[in-house]
């Protein structure tokens, strides 16, 4: 199941956008079906990356996405909390797990933090996705980039 491009603006238009503690996330409580149909999409950008893990930060909306991904792909999700400026992973990261990174809209702090702190696990990064491309994929280096919406693409949805 690959969405188009015109079905993915319609989801995200159909959820919105709201800024929480770990950056722009979805509003994915409005509807179980848009948010389904753009986590299999970012399912489908990823699945030949075989993933063991989906990673996302400690948000109830990025983690709807996750489990999505997760589902679709054979996966399972890694959450990642800052507490007071203490980072942790759970569960605990198994040296070679194929990890995707996963966000709304990535941030450049979040995203070098999770960067970071995977690698510094032994994970292997094997991709970081996103709904909405920013700058901040940009600095993602070597590693393989999706994103299902362009920055203009998003404007026009409204985010």
């Amino acid at each position: 199941m690959t969405e188009s491009t015109p079905a993915i603006l319609s989801g995200v238009r159909e959820l919105g956008a709201a800024t929480d503690a770990y950056g722009t996330t979805l509003n994915t409580q409005v509807s179980p079906a848009a948010a389904d149909l753009i986590g299999r999409a970012v399912a489908d950008a990823v699945r030949d990356l075989a993933p063991d893990r989906v990673s996302v930060w400690e948000s109830s909306d990025e983690a709807v996405l996750a489990h999505v991904v997760a589902l679709a792909t054979g996966a399972t999700v890694l959450r990642v909390a800052d507490e007071s400026g203490i980072t942790s992973v759970t569960p605990a990261i198994t040296p070679g797990d194929r990890v995707v990174l996963l966000a709304t809209a990535w941030e450049p702090r979040r995203l070098q933090t999770m960067l970071g702190l995977l690698r510094g696990g032994g994970a292997e990064v094997t991709a970081v996705a996103a709904v909405l491309h920013t700058p901040a994929l940009d600095a993602a280096g070597s590693v393989p980039v999706v994103s299902l919406l362009s920055e203009a693409e998003a404007s026009s949805a409204g985010l």
